[in-house]
């Protein structure tokens, strides 16, 4: 058997085929547990639907489980959060966690700047999801009136932080500390790259490396153990720590806030006739690819980036259907992975 020729099957032609009801399909395709259906009309129409090539429309069965089946991640067009080193894997978290627990994922994009509802993403305007996340950053206003269309939020490592919403962040703290109390193991007393207009994120990260120091009891001067960088990127690292390694003070290690960063100081590092890590450190935080393969291979702070995804979106899905609606902060862990760019302090030379 076959639909019209040209045509996509619908309901109806597996109701008239299999001779019961649209409700009745409808029930048997949806495993509706609140029909008492016999198992030779179930049988029955699963075979129809089978030898038509049917596909329940998803929006339609979410309205016949009374629950919608789509949640969304929505991007700043101005960002590159889905193709970036880092987010990439945290969207393929989530997109594994929305298969696994038979959900549609769609994605949209916004404008930075957000003035009315006009501008909401567009899968929200025409009501295809119950939920969204947001990575990287937020807009207020924009989370407020999505909160009163009955929207459900999660944030994904985002600034600002907003009181009431979900939000999986990375435990940039505790990072920020494995990396400076790595060093100072090793003999070293570090410094720490840091953008002139930092995000939250590396700001937690500056108070860990800090702390970590005073839990040593070693003297922590920000003019002494803190560079400051144009920005948050390879040139920018790599002319900050050329710069510091000409001076007669020049660090000898050093804690990037990204691997980006941290590549950019290697190359600094080897250009200025420093080997690594026989004279020089460095750390940097992410452990994304490519610090497996830098010269030589990067010690960094390791998030799970696909576990942050999916915890992401199973919170979302919580929120959805209304399992726990609570407002929670939850705190993806990180690990210090150790490669070939950090080594013991060489021993300081005694002038006589």
């Amino acid at each position: 058997m076959t639909s019209p020729a040209g045509k996509r099957a619908t309901i109806k032609d597996v109701a008239k085929r299999a001779g019961v009801s649209t409700a009745t399909v409808s029930f048997v395709l949806n495993d509706n547990p609140n029909e008492s259906i016999s198992p030779k009309v179930r049988r029955r129409v699963l075979e129809v639907a089978r030898s038509l090539n049917y596909h329940a429309n998803a929006a339609a069965a979410g309205l016949a489980r009374k629950r919608i089946v789509n949640v969304g991640i929505v991007f700043y067009k101005q960002d590159d959060a889905i193709s970036n080193h880092f987010y990439s894997f945290v969207v393929q978290g989530a997109v594994k966690e929305a298969i696994e627990r038979d959900y549609n994922l769609l994605f949209s994009y916004v404008d930075a700047t957000y003035k009315s509802y006009a501008d909401l993403p567009k899968i929200v305007r025409e009501k295809n999801v119950a939920g969204v996340l947001f990575m990287r950053r937020l807009e207020p206003r924009m989370v407020r009136d999505l909160e009163s269309l009955g929207v459900a939020v999660v944030a994904v490592d985002t600034f600002p932080q907003l009181r009431g919403i979900n939000a999986l962040l990375i435990d940039n703290r505790r990072g920020g500390a494995l990396a400076a109390e790595h060093l100072i193991e090793l003999g070293h007393v570090p410094a720490m790259l840091l953008p002139r207009r930092p995000p939250p994120s590396v700001g937690e990260r500056l108070a860990g490396f800090r702390a970590a120091f005073e839990r040593r009891e070693l003297a922590f001067k920000k003019s002494a153990h803190v560079l400051d960088t144009e920005a948050f990127t390879f040139e920018a690292a790599y002319e900050a720590t050329h710069r510091a390694l000409s001076t007669k003070k020049a660090p000898t290690a050093l804690f990037c806030p990204n691997d980006e960063m941290a590549a950019g100081a290697l190359r600094a590092a080897h250009e200025s006739g420093r080997a690594v890590p026989r004279d020089f450190s460095v750390v940097g935080f992410d452990d994304i690819v490519m610090s497996k393969y830098t010269d030589p291979p990067l010690t960094t702070v390791s998030v799970v980036k696909e576990h942050l995804g999916r915890r992401a979106m199973a919170r979302l899905i919580e929120l959805v259907e209304k399992l726990d609606q609570a407002a929670k902060v939850e705190l993806a862990p990180v690990d210090l992975v150790l490669r070939g760019s950090t080594g013991r302090a060489a021993p300081r030379r005694v002038r006589r």
